[in-house]
C-alpha cells in the first residue's frame, strides 16, 4: 500500500512508538496524520503541519465517537497499549483488567468505529501493533502477552471479514522496543525508530502479520523448531 496522500490514525501517539510513528508517516509523505493522544500537553506538543493531534483514550466511547466524525480514514495504526509487570498470581488484578481494556478491547472499539469507512471506500489497512511475545510468552509481562495474543487472533478474524471489502488487516510483532512501559524490563530492546520504519515498511509491502527485527524472526523460527526450548529460555525472564 502506498502511503503517499494517505490519512492516517495512529492511537496511542503521545510518546514512545506511537510519537515515532507519528514522524515517520509525515516524512513518508503522508497527507495528514490523526494522532490519538489522551494527554492535553502531549497533543499540544505534537501539533505540526500535516500532523492533528486529537483527544483519544481507547476506552473512551465518547472519544472514539468524536474521531469517527473526522471523516474517512485511509490507515489505521492501532499502538495505544499498556504493560502490567508480575506474576499473574499475584500482581494487582486492576492492572490486568487495564491491560485488557486498553490492549484488546480498545482496538476493538477503534477498529469497529473507522471499519465502515473502510468499507465503504473499499480500500484500508488496518494494523495492529503486538509482540513477538504473542507467539510465546515472556512472563515478566506475561498478562500483557496474553493480550496481546488475544489481539493476533483477533486481527485473523477481522481479516476474515474485512478482506473481501477492500480493506487489509495485519498484526506487527516486534520484540520488546526501548520505550517508557519497557523501562522495567532487563532484556534486550529494539529502538522505536527501527521498528516505526519497519512497520511502514510492511505496509507498503502489505506484509502477513511480520515479525519485526532479528530477535522477533529467530522467535518465531525457533517455535516452528522447538517451540518447548523457546518456552523454556524465556521462562528466565520473570
Amino acid at each position: 500500500m502506498e502511503i503517499e496522500g494517505k490519512r492516517v490514525l495512529i492511537t496511542g501517539a503521545g510518546r514512545g512508538l506511537g510519537r515515532a510513528l507519528v514522524t515517520a508517516f509525515v516524512d513518508a509523505g503522508a497527507g495528514e496524520v490523526i494522532a490519538g493522544i489522551r494527554k492535553r500537553e502531549a497533543r499540544v506538543a505534537l501539533k505540526a503541519e500535516r500532523v492533528t493531534p486529537v483527544q483519544l483514550d481507547v476506552t473512551s466511547e465518547r472519544d472514539i465517537e468524536a474521531v469517527t466524525r473526522l471523516g474517512a480514514i485511509d490507515v489505521l495504526i492501532n499502538n495505544a497499549g499498556v504493560a502490567g509487570f508480575g506474576n499473574p498470581l499475584t500482581m494487582s488484578f486492576a492492572s490486568i483488567q487495564e491491560e485488557l481494556a486498553v490492549n484488546y478491547l480498545g482496538v476493538l472499539r477503534v477498529t469497529r468505529a473507522i471499519a465502515p469507512g473502510m468499507i465503504a471506500q473499499r480500500d484500508g489497512m488496518i494494523v495492529n501493533v503486538a509482540t513477538a511475545f504473542a507467539k510465546v510468552n515472556l512472563p515478566i509481562v506475561g498478562t500483557y502477552c496474553a493480550t496481546k495474543a488475544a489481539l493476533l487472533s483477533l486481527g485473523q478474524a477481522l481479516r476474515a471479514y474485512l478482506s473481501d471489502h477492500g480493506v487489509r488487516v495485519m498484526t506487527v510483532m516486534p520484540t520488546t522496543i526501548d520505550t517508557d512501559m519497557s523501562r522495567g524490563a532487563n532484556v534486550p530492546k529494539l529502538t522505536k525508530e527501527f521498528v516505526a520504519a519497519e512497520i511502514l515498511t510492511a505496509i507498503r509491502e502489505e506484509r502477513h502479520d511480520p515479525p519485526i527485527g532479528d530477535e522477533a524472526k529467530a522467535i518465531l523460527d525457533g517455535l516452528s523448531k522447538d517451540p518447548l526450548a523457546i518456552e523454556k529460555t524465556l521462562m528466565n525472564y520473570k
